[in-house]
């Protein structure tokens, strides 16, 4: 437990008291930290805290009643509402959202049924780098984890989700997008480029080294908008800012089909 930040320990060590008490240990087979807890690079003002429990099986309605009273209660620390994570039985470890039936999970501190971030980067991010704070060794866990199915995650992310997300021109009007849209895609450029999963920032430093200078710019704005967005913008018009972002879209669309997505059917064949 070493990389977990001391500010949130407090809030994890209540999590798991509460699990205990109101579930029972005997449900319970482990919890595990992942994302940007586990990579180092957890920012306490907007990381969230990223997690899996497993569980012996799915949970009854009385128990899922008394997770959602788990989650209401952690609610009253300003960490428990940025507990993302997943609810999973053991049986059910590996698997992505398409070979899942809905399951638990927690957003903005509350719990809901139906599908959440469950794909081949949550896996291998547990598998190569998950932080244990309960229950059994990963290792234990005995799932599966491959690095082309991580590859194959980018290839959706970038082909479909940021492709489409470009059509609306509207939507990078708006500081967070063009944060979100920055940091993320140089970070799967980064994670690619390199083989290795980054934090945002890694990902954002390590996509210079990638990235042609026109693109250094809009790079630096996307870190200026995480570092300190108060401060004065790079760009003097907002339109300009996102045409730019969508432009970088289409320039990371094919860089990446180009250099990374080309060889997935050949190494999968």
């Amino acid at each position: 437990m070493n990389k977990i930040p001391e500010s949130i320990r407090p809030c994890l060590n209540d999590y798991i008291k509460l699990m205990e008490d109101k579930l029972s240990s005997h449900i319970l087979v482990g919890t595990y930290l992942y994302g940007s807890i586990s990579l180092g690079g957890f920012d306490k003002e907007k990381s969230d805290i990223d997690f899996v429990t497993v569980l012996k099986r799915g949970l009854t309605q009385e128990e899922s009643n008394n997770l959602k009273a788990i989650h209401k209660e952690l609610n009253l620390n300003s960490l428990g509402k940025r507990m993302d994570g997943i609810y999973i039985p053991m049986n059910e470890v590996g698997k992505t959202n398409e070979a899942l039936s809905p399951y638990l999970y927690c957003t903005n501190g509350k719990i809901k049924r139906g599908y959440w971030d469950i794909n081949a980067v949550t896996w291998w991010m547990i598998k190569q780098y998950g932080i244990k704070i309960y229950g059994k060794e990963i290792s234990e866990l005995n799932f599966q984890s491959n690095w082309i199915k991580v590859v194959e995650n980018m290839e959706y992310n970038i082909n479909v989700y940021w492709i489409n997300k470009a059509k609306n021109r509207l939507v990078f009007m708006f500081d967070d997008m063009i944060e979100f849209c920055v940091l993320t895609i140089s970070r799967i450029l980064s994670t690619l480029e390199f083989e290795k999963i980054l934090t945002k920032m890694d990902g954002a430093s390590k996509a210079k080294e990638i990235l042609p200078e026109r693109w250094h710019l809009l790079l630096e704005e996307a870190l200026r908008m995480r570092i300190n967005p108060k401060s004065a913008s790079f760009y003097s018009s907002r339109l300009k800012r996102a045409m730019e972002c969508r432009e970088f879209i289409s320039f990371a669309y094919d860089l990446c089909n180009e250099r990374y997505f080309s060889d997935i059917d050949k190494e999968i064949n």
